[in-house]
């Protein structure tokens, strides 16, 4: 009787779990939001991120949502900076594996400044920049901006 009970609390157990890791794997919990990064958990936002580089295409023109910190990246060409993106940086749960995702913001919106903690929201979209593979989120707007 007791290993009976040991083993209907460890199905139990197991099946919380399952749900449990279920729920985290949720990315759309934001309406009019397709990929939602910013419900993620840490270990779950890198695996995501990498898949979203990765495979670009299955992802243009979707709604994406990501918290991160505000950083920029200088273009550089024969020693001079040529242009300056913005990117949102999102770390992994052992923050050793961070991931900057360039974003647009909608024309006269000012961007927060670096280091500050943002979610931004935007359209995905794939392009080229002088001949390599890149992807940005644009007509992006921010939702929240913390110093």
């Amino acid at each position: 009787m007791i290993r009976r009970k040991k083993l209907i609390c460890l199905l139990m157990a197991l099946s919380l779990l399952t749900a449990a890791c279920g729920s985290s794997m949720d990315t759309n919990k934001t309406p009019g939001v397709d990929v939602d990064l910013s419900v993620l958990s840490g270990t779950v936002v890198y695996g995501k991120v990498y898949d979203m580089i990765k495979n670009g295409a299955q992802y243009q023109d979707q709604v994406v949502r990501m918290e991160g910190m505000m950083s920029t990246i200088p273009v550089m060409q024969r020693g001079k900076q040529v242009d300056l993106l913005y990117s949102c940086v999102i770390s992994d749960a052992t923050k050793c594996c961070s991931q900057g995702i360039e974003f647009v913001l909608k024309e006269g919106t000012s961007y927060p400044d670096i280091g500050d903690t943002i979610v931004v929201e935007g359209r995905w979209d794939n392009y080229k920049l002088y001949g390599l593979d890149r992807y940005r989120l644009l007509d992006a707007v921010l939702k929240s901006v913390k110093k």
